[in-house]
């Protein structure tokens, strides 16, 4: 009898158990991250562009030269908003509808995106996870001073200033969200953005490493942004420093370029050699502390045993012109200077001084994090998990995308949530790159869909002008010939870019690895 009661309890206890279990699906959906799970680390940089990453020393031997260097690395969309935005959630801009920096954050906010992005996946895999810096343009309103994103354990992140003259984020008088409370910066050298952003990271990596958590950790610095102000100790370097000049530099034949960039360039007549100079010593000098940045990070992670279980990201959210193509300073548009960017890793697994020449983008940065944490991405992803490129064997031949989506415009009244339709505009100001920065972002004008290729670009302006670039010969765009081509090629590419500028998720990746064969020679 008594051994009787005593199977009776077990079984009761086995059955108690199982249900247990069964309501806590979060715990068992997921992988959990443990102790030996790696960390990751990006350290973005704001409107970086490749002509810069020759002074920045300390980057191009502890990351570069220790890792792998991406040489055919994209952003999908030339504006800081939509770049973060599919970074944040693995999609083209017009999946995210965050195709501008306006509206920005409160369209993010309002239709709910934020909900599902990397920080989440990783936060519900056991991660820690924080971004110190710049979010998305217009954050916070109108969500608060003190929201805080889902996902995200860890938030010291830039407020927009409305209304009060002032510019922001910036390097000094900012404020900073810092875990739901509002803290305000001044102008002493030690309040200098850049230096803030690395102590409060410097922090995070330490506490993290003291509990023994994996941890995913964005450093979003200004730099080099403009106004590209120095820090102090930087601000009377490279005096004589002259911008390096390719064969873009103002271009003197503008006329097959579309009617918009022709007026701009037009316009833009006083900016030249002496312009371009002095604006490229101020970028310079402003990433020289994002530099130091990221050699404490490095050094910290070496002196504590953690840098060989520790992927470490630099890249960009965009990149910049300045006098290209007779256009004065900025981004936002489909040549290289704007959408080419670097982007450098080291990690478990990565050999030193490996070149990966695949066509990676943005839209792959979330996916990929996402498979290093073994955390579960959702089915909306249009990018795809680099992390097999990076591996020391990899198959040469593996299938891989041949071309990706580019695009820049203003979403439709149509798609926007009603509350931002109906909501009051707030006086949120950004400094300017350019005078011109708003006339590129007109629609009917400056907004555009293209596709980049691995040896051409193709780009088509919502008012109709086309421009259509070989790459092979023409690296620096300066023969725009979709008027040359015959009928049926520019049949063909409209055809894949209609298919590709509506796409959605497996379809991009088919869209992106497919290249129709007329198109192929």
């Amino acid at each position: 009898m008594a051994q009787s009661i005593k199977k009776a309890r077990t079984l009761l206890l086995i059955m108690f158990f199982l249900i247990l279990v069964g309501t806590l699906p979060a715990c068992n959906a997921i992988k959990l991250a443990g102790k030996d799970s790696p960390s990751v680390i990006i350290i973005l940089t704001d409107d970086l562009d490749y002509k810069l990453m020759p002074f920045m020393e300390h980057t191009n031997s502890l990351i570069g030269e220790q890792g792998a260097t991406l040489t055919n690395y994209f952003v999908t969309s030339a504006l800081c908003c939509p770049s973060r935005a599919s970074m944040f959630r693995g999609q083209y801009p017009h999946n995210t509808q965050i195709l501008d920096n306006y509206p920005g954050f409160k369209s993010f906010y309002l239709k709910g995106e934020e909900a599902q992005t990397v920080a989440v996946w990783l936060n519900k895999s056991g991660y820690n996870t924080a971004l110190i810096g710049k979010y998305l343009n217009n954050y916070p309103f109108p969500a608060g001073w003190g929201y805080i994103p889902p996902g995200w354990t860890e938030w010291d992140v830039f407020l927009q200033v409305t209304n009060g003259g002032k510019f922001g984020p910036d390097y000094y008088d900012y404020r900073l969200n810092e875990n739901g409370i509002t803290v305000d910066y001044g102008n002493n050298a030690e309040e200098y953005s850049t230096d803030v952003i690395k102590k409060k990271s410097i922090d995070f990596i330490n506490r993290n490493i003291e509990d023994k958590s994996p941890y995913f950790l964005l450093i979003s610095v200004y730099a080099p942004h403009g106004p590209s102000e120095p820090a102090p100790r930087h601000a009377n370097l490279f005096a004589d420093l002259e911008y390096p000049k390719g064969p873009a530099f103002d271009e003197q034949d503008v006329s097959d370029k579309p009617a918009i960039l022709q007026e701009i360039a037009k316009d833009g007549d006083e900016f030249d050699g002496g312009d371009a100079n002095n604006l490229f010593r101020k970028r310079v000098r402003s990433v020289q502390a994002v530099d130091e940045l990221v050699a404490e990070v490095i050094q910290l992670l070496e002196k504590t045993g953690q840098l060989e279980n520790t992927y470490v990201v630099f890249t960009s959210d965009n990149g910049f012109h300045i006098g290209e193509h007779g256009l004065p300073s900025g981004k936002g548009t489909p040549y290289e200077e704007d959408i080419h960017v670097p982007f450098m890793i080291r990690g478990p697994g990565i050999q030193a001084n490996t070149d990966v020449t695949q066509m990676i983008a943005n839209i792959d940065i979330a996916p990929t994090v996402a498979e290093i944490a073994g955390a579960s991405t959702t089915d909306f992803v249009d990018g795809r998990s680099f992390l097999p490129l990076l591996q020391s064997k990899i198959d040469s031949d593996l299938d891989w995308r041949k071309a990706l989506l580019i695009e820049k415009g203003i979403p439709q009244l149509t798609t926007l949530p009603l509350q931002l339709v109906l909501l009051k505009p707030i006086d949120v100001v950004e400094y300017p790159d350019s005078a011109y920065d708003d006339r590129l972002r007109q629609v009917g004008g400056g907004s555009y869909k293209g596709i980049r290729a691995e040896n051409f670009i193709y780009i088509e302006y919502e008012n109709g002008e086309l421009e259509y670039y070989d790459l092979l010969n023409d690296p620096y765009q300066l023969d725009n010939i979709a008027s040359t081509l015959a009928a049926d090629i520019l049949a063909s590419l409209h055809e894949w870019l209609t298919q590709f500028k509506a796409c959605q998720a497996d379809d991009c990746r088919m869209f992106d690895s497919t290249v129709p064969d007329i198109l192929k020679n």
